[in-house]
């Protein structure tokens, strides 16, 4: 998300008497808001393209997590290897449905 801030000329307010102070001080403003939205484009996170990943790498991701915690939740760790094994399971057999 992106944030920018333009200046139109046309709608600023005529004002009898206009001083260069005014004038200065509206750019000044206009000059705030540009580096305020470049301060803020320049740190925000870009957000990378997502990557679709196949049945068969979804499982393989879980079955890591999986053997990572196992040690710590042998049972949990169990039931993430059955459900990687049944998403492969389901993707291969929706795979051949079609």
């Amino acid at each position: 998300m992106s944030s920018s801030s333009v200046l139109k000329l046309n709608t600023l307010p005529a004002r009898d008497g206009s001083s260069i102070g005014a004038a200065i001080s509206e750019v000044a403003i206009a000059f705030k808001h540009l580096a305020s939205a470049l301060v803020s484009s320049a740190f925000t996170p870009a957000v990378a393209p997502s990557q679709v990943l196949t049945a068969y790498e979804e499982a393989e991701a879980l079955r890591s997590y999986a053997a990572d915690i196992q040690a710590q939740d042998p049972d949990f760790a169990q039931d993430l290897f059955a459900a990687a094994d049944r998403h492969e399971i389901e993707a291969a057999a929706a795979a051949t449905a079609h």
